[in-house]
């Protein structure tokens, strides 16, 4: 009788774990790099209490919840080398052409919470 148990356990770990990979802990955005450090956030935070849906950043994942199990698409995957001016790229430093710059600056200054200049998410590293 002791191996269904095992298994039960063994299982519910399996699951548990899948369950809260689904939200990363922290996030490297790493797109403009050779122009700017990488950023690394909270992604966890940010999900948890900082934002009311997935779809405020998530824009083109509609329904997205933390319980789902779906790839999500990096934000690069559309917005890095974009064609036209259809939507914003992310290999732009502008503050109002870059896509992580206008959608979470414009956050950082509407909930007046959080960086809203270069260094403040663009930490460099010590030497």
């Amino acid at each position: 009788m002791r191996k269904p148990s095992a298994l039960a356990l063994a299982l519910a770990f399996v699951l548990a774990t899948l369950a809260f990979a689904a939200v990363p802990e922290k996030v490297t955005v790493s797109a403009a790099s050779a122009k700017q450090p990488p950023v690394t956030f909270n992604h966890a935070m940010h999900a948890a209490k900082l934002v009311k849906t997935c779809e405020t950043c998530h824009h083109n994942h509609k329904g997205l919840t933390a319980a789902a199990k779906v790839e999500v698409k990096k934000c690069t995957s559309c917005h890095l080398d974009t064609k036209g001016n259809v939507m914003p790229s992310a290999r732009e430093m502008s503050m109002t052409k870059n896509p992580f710059h206008i959608r979470c600056a414009a956050c950082h200054k509407t909930e007046k919470k959080g960086p809203v200049v270069c260094a403040g998410c663009h930490v460099k590293k010590k030497a």
